[in-house]
């Protein structure tokens, strides 16, 4: 059997390969042209964190709330598990931010507060920067007759923009 024919298919492959590789880095640029993703930093008023849970690595985060959109960092504790009494999880931790802001000079902003069974959240403005102080809810049982109920898991979260 003549192996020319069949090298000459495989070459002509892998020339195309390579022309469309070629084109494809041409249209969306070389892989050193990737931008990367700048993380906002929390505010230093948040710190030192809360040390009653672990935290997660600090993220970009952006919403909207009504016609506002707000850009800049958050962070969220790994949840706690299989709790009987979520206030006992987010009231201390809602109290620690309550009084070192304030201490701080940073103002609640009524504006920014919403709480419920599911979660809540404590808004506090200094200038013009924004803190928010969240916290939510998953409960393990949820039916459409009856209220939720525990055990649940709580996450704790801290969002920061400037």
């Amino acid at each position: 059997m003549n192996k020319r024919p069949v090298l000459s298919i495989v070459a002509l492959l892998l020339a195309l390969a390579a022309v469309g590789v070629l084109f494809l880095w041409t249209r969306t640029g070389a892989p050193s042209e990737v931008p990367s993703i700048v993380v906002s930093q929390l505010s230093q008023d948040l710190y030192p964190l809360y040390d009653k849970t672990e935290w997660n690595a600090p993220v970009a985060e952006t919403f909207t709330i009504s016609t506002s959109t707000y850009s800049g960092a958050s962070i969220s504790s790994v949840p706690v598990l299989n709790t009987m009494d979520p206030g006992s999880v987010f009231s201390p931790f809602q109290k620690y931010y309550d009084k070192s802001l304030k201490a701080l000079g940073w103002k609640v902003d009524n504006y920014m507060e919403a709480g419920g069974p599911m979660g809540g959240q404590t808004g506090y403005r200094k200038n013009n920067e924004l803190i928010l102080v969240r916290f939510s809810t998953v409960f393990h049982t949820v039916t459409n007759t009856a209220p939720s109920e525990c055990p649940c898991d709580v996450s704790l979260s801290l969002f920061s923009a400037k």
